[in-house]
């Protein structure tokens, strides 16, 4: 029991730890878009941008440490830093550092960080539906073909989203699928009076980005798997570090001279056998 103990204090220093620093590099991020702006450098738009953005990364940030408290659970350290990290590069580096200014192919480390991430999450989802099955090959190779599968469904499920988003305004896409229309019509549109559109790529622009990061989507997620997957069929025991662990509810402590059922390790009360009649 004091060794569980010990090692759920660790953890929980570290994942502190981990979430000070992003948030402190959050706010450090916010002082310098206030720096910019006093000095010029930077217009109200962008400055009202990365402020929102500042919020937002505090809550994306803090989002699963926020979920295990609510849910009560206990996420492996590894998926808890992934999801920290995640958040910090998808909505801090992003938004409130402004890494598309400084490096416009900063999507495409997004999209592989996703595929690291969702291949994280999906270990995790893996071994809490399969934590009743019996450990050894089988196990491992079922866990990881559900994560394979999982953190692709996620990947295209999101490119669907962005493809049906930026389908509606192609001009004003963030993800600079007009950057290859080379016809603009007469209505200031990029398409030509029938309707179609004329690119200088002879798959067009939209299929290159979305090929593009579900590629990208996919390495990732091969990068963290493929390695994982040879020490599981090691350590099978290896799993239960992306484990989801419920957490049992405290329960309050009887009052002197009132009867309380005794108490097993997870919390519920000891069944005693009847004496017999």
């Amino acid at each position: 029991m004091q060794q569980n103990s010990k090692k759920l204090t660790k953890r929980s220093i570290v994942l502190l730890g981990v979430w000070a620093v992003l948030i402190a590099l959050d706010i450090a991020g916010l002082i310098w878009n206030i720096v910019r702006f006093q000095a010029g450098t930077l217009d109200g738009g962008g400055f009202s941008y990365a402020l929102l953005h500042f919020f937002v990364s505090i809550g994306t940030i803090s989002a699963i440490y926020i979920a295990e408290f609510v849910f009560r659970f206990r996420a492996g350290a590894p998926l808890v830093v992934c999801c920290a990290l995640f958040a910090f590069f998808g909505n801090t580096v992003s938004n409130v550092w402004h890494m598309y200014d400084y490096f416009p192919r900063w999507d495409m480390v997004l999209h592989s960080l996703s595929g690291v991430l969702f291949a994280a999450v999906g270990l995790g989802l893996a071994s809490l539906f399969m934590k009743d099955q019996p450990e050894g090959t089988r196990k491992v190779l079922a866990c990881v073909l559900f994560t394979l599968f999982f953190s692709l469904a996620v990947g295209y499920l999101w490119e669907i989203f962005e493809f049906t988003v930026d389908s509606i305004d192609p001009s004003s896409s963030t993800q600079g699928w007009s950057d290859g229309m080379i016809q603009m019509g007469a209505d200031g549109a990029y398409d030509i009076p029938d309707g179609t559109y004329l690119v200088n790529s002879r798959r067009g622009t939209a299929i290159l980005d979305t090929m593009e990061d579900m590629i990208l989507h996919l390495c990732g997620t091969l990068v963290l798997l493929v390695p994982l997957f040879i020490l599981f069929l090691k350590k099978p025991a290896r799993m239960r570090t992306f484990a989801f662990t419920p957490v049992p509810r405290k329960t309050k402590a009887p009052m002197p001279g009132q009867d309380a059922d005794v108490q097993d390790a997870h919390g519920e009360p000891e069944k005693h056998d009847e004496p017999e009649k």
